[in-house]
């Protein structure tokens, strides 16, 4: 008789980490997983990076729940990897979270105690972590904030933080409905899923983490921040904010989103701004041109050439 499978392992929660050459952040952020309460149990997905990133991360940690890819599959299909792994194990909250991020040690139990079974997703207060403040003269303050809450800004169709480079001074210190969480930390529970879907994988990169909470608004999901959560972000991404890399997604993602939840003025503005303005500029008129002909996902190739010419 064949022998019968050992019966999986049930977890509790879950906490998923996108690794993209950057082991030496995810080592900071597994490290401080570690200290947690309620330590979640920790998926990392590799996303196709050739740096030594996996031999690193397991001889670091050679039990890690570890999912490879070969190639970059993106924020979104990384991110569904591992939460795809973690509602087949059962979990009852998927955290999702960036891997250059310093966690509090009572944010998942915290996090888990707020959100389970209720239906809601659930974000922190995030600081910038202390060293990695964005001006000069703040570096090293250790309590300058980098998310306490966001909106949606209909008019331009981008997703902006509330309390960002301020110093904290208590003013966000409500638990509070939000339009946008940052998909740098975001709780969700399972039944979040069931009802909404995943995180939408032809953005690529660049507001999935907005679609996925306008989309749970829609759906009657409540979107919460809640400060009494805490991480602390090195704002050490792969990406380089002003690149070619974020102008080409976050303008061709940013017609994608005003599709689908803007008005006919919002984009009737975002069209007139593509062709008057910005139609001579390579990257954002391929990426409006992409968007037009439903050419979504990944674009890197693309991208490194039309910069290279």
């Amino acid at each position: 008789m064949p022998k019968k499978k050992p019966p999986s392992r049930k977890i509790k929660h879950a906490v998923i980490l996108v690794n993209f050459k950057g082991w030496e952040d995810t080592i900071v952020c597994l490290n401080s997983i570690e200290q947690c309460k309620d330590k979640p149990h920790v998926i990392v997905v590799d996303n196709g990076s050739n740096n030594g990133s996996v031999e690193h991360l397991l001889s670091a940690f050679p039990d890690l729940d570890l999912i490879q890819s070969p190639v970059n599959l993106g924020f979104s299909v990384g991110n569904n990897l591992g939460i795809k792994k973690a509602l087949r194990m059962g979990a009852k909250v998927v955290h999702i979270l960036n891997n250059d991020t310093e966690v509090d040690p009572n944010l998942f139990f915290r996090s888990y105690r707020y959100t389970a079974g209720k239906n809601r997703i659930t974000g922190a207060k995030i600081y910038y972590a202390k060293g990695y403040e964005y001006h000069a003269p703040q570096k090293g303050n250790g309590r300058i904030l980098w998310y306490a809450g966001g909106y949606f800004d209909y008019t331009m169709a981008v997703a902006r933080h509330f309390g960002i480079d301020e110093e904290d001074n208590g003013i966000y210190d409500a638990i509070k409905p939000v339009d946008f969480i940052t998909g740098c930390y975001i709780a969700v529970p399972r039944q979040v899923f069931r009802k909404i879907g995943l995180l939408d994988e032809p953005f690529f990169l660049y507001l999935e983490d907005s679609e996925f909470c306008l989309r749970a608004k829609k759906h009657g999901v409540e979107v919460m921040y809640n400060p009494r959560l805490v991480l602390y972000h090195r704002n050490s991404s792969s990406t380089v904010a002003g690149s070619p890399l974020v102008d080409y997604y976050m303008t061709r993602n940013r017609f994608m989103i005003a599709r689908r939840y803007g008005s006919l003025r919002l984009r009737f503005a975002l069209a007139r701004e593509a062709i008057f303005r910005n139609f001579f500029n390579k990257i954002r008129r391929a990426a409006y041109l992409d968007y037009l002909f439903k050419r979504f996902g990944n674009k890197n190739e693309k991208i490194k050439l039309i910069s290279n010419q």
